[in-house]
């Protein structure tokens, strides 16, 4: 009899062990299958809330809103399609334009003996002309002290004031960058001008030692300290922006920054 019991203890507890086996393997399928299923069913439902604009709100845990927030972000302002310290400068104090108040100054420093600002030369005169009425585009001769560039400066507003800037311009950047005559004093100046536009040499001289031209000197040295350049060339736009080939990343891309910002400055206006 006790042989039969012992049997039978055994024989109910291997049915116990085989029915506490099925129950565990059931609710493990039954986790292993809802729990994806679950998981799906809220990733799609937050997509839609987020298409019909309904995105959830970022929680303290770091959620990112998804795509269909930004694109429900403000237009009004146009892009920002280059960025201030990493494009081009923005001056700490603005500098007094001599631009009509409802137009935009914009300024090439240069200095005729400057290979870089000889290369840009022509990408300024072809971007010149794609400029609006209301843009006002002002050469200025960079010079930081009395030396050749200064030299150089007081020959650009000489032939300006004679009204030769559009003819000589050029002319004075290729004679000096091509033809390696740098153009040092007065004298070479005149015969130059003499020679290649018959300009008298007494009219050039007293032209040169003008007041006028001093006052000229005078005041683009003023602007070129507050533009607190570093070298040339640079485009200087509404007295704020500095668009230098450092920060621009080559010489083409000045002419496109400087359009960006002319752009720019006209959309703050409006606001």
């Amino acid at each position: 009899m006790k042989k039969e019991d012992s049997l039978m203890t055994r024989k109910t507890k291997g049915i116990w062990g085989i029915a506490v086996f099925l129950v565990i393997t059931l609710v493990t399928a039954g986790y292993l299958f809802n729990g994806p299923q679950q998981t799906k069913r809220m990733t799609v439902t937050r997509h839609s809330s987020e298409v019909s604009g309904n995105a959830p709100q970022p929680e303290k845990t770091g959620d990112i809103p998804s795509q269909p927030v930004t694109l429900m972000a403000d237009r009004s302002q146009p892009p920002q399609l280059f960025q201030p310290g990493q494009d081009y400068r923005v001056l700490s104090r603005p500098v007094k334009t001599d631009a009509r108040p409802e137009n935009v100054e914009v300024v090439s420093i240069f200095w005729y003996g400057c290979p870089h600002c000889y290369a840009l030369e022509p990408k300024l005169e072809q971007w010149q002309k794609t400029l609006p009425a209301n843009v006002e585009f002002i050469r200025t001769p960079g010079f930081f002290g009395p030396n050749l560039w200064q030299t150089h400066a007081r020959l650009y507003y000489t032939v300006r004031n004679m009204g030769l800037e559009e003819q000589a311009h050029t002319a004075i950047f290729s004679e000096i960058q091509n033809h390696r005559n740098q153009l040092s004093d007065s004298e070479q100046m005149a015969e130059f001008l003499n020679r290649k536009f018959g300009i008298e040499p007494g009219a050039f001289n007293q032209a040169f030692k003008a007041f006028s031209v001093n006052n000229q000197l005078q005041k683009a040295f003023s602007k070129l300290k507050s533009y607190e350049l570093s070298g040339v060339p640079a485009i200087v736009i509404d007295g704020r922006y500095v668009v230098e080939p450092g920060l621009a990343g080559s010489l083409g891309n000045m002419p496109v920054i400087a359009d960006y910002l002319i752009r720019k400055v006209k959309e703050d206006r409006k606001g």
